[in-house]
């Protein structure tokens, strides 16, 4: 297994951890960065490694066009998973979980509000959801 995934699997445990002692807005980080590294740990299992992600970034920056790595990351898993499946409506539904957890994120990470219960367990029940749904189209 490699580091990612398995840290992909850490974060997605202390989520759980983290929502049974009461705290509420470190565990929607934790919920949505272990979606992120199962992402960046399966494109990388299928042969999208770190490295030529990286020289893409770069590539697209002397383009003047800019992705960050998350945006990035997340735009090729959508390829990939668009590629497997002839059901858009099943790739807007992934993209849309991810888009709203990765709201939940910046939400509990950068904004002056309250992260409640619901908020937390909807962040680690999505990312959950978004893993699924990923792993039932690539193998």
């Amino acid at each position: 297994m490699g580091y990612l995934k398995q840290k992909s699997i850490f974060n997605l445990e202390a989520a759980k951890k983290l929502i049974d002692d009461d705290n509420f807005a470190p565990s929607v980080h934790c919920s949505y960065y272990g979606m992120f590294q199962f992402i960046s740990s399966k494109l990388n299992q299928i042969g999208i490694t770190y490295e030529k992600v990286s020289e893409d970034l770069n590539s697209l920056k002397r383009q003047g066009k800019s992705y960050g790595s998350h945006e990035y990351n997340i735009k090729l898993i959508l390829d990939q998973v668009e590629s497997k499946t002839s059901d858009l409506v099943y790739t807007k539904n992934l993209k849309d979980k991810i888009g709203l957890l990765k709201n939940f994120r910046k939400m509990s990470d950068y904004l002056n509000l309250e992260i409640n219960h619901e908020k937390s367990t909807e962040s680690l029940r999505l990312s959950n959801e978004i893993i699924s749904l990923i792993s039932n189209k690539i193998k």
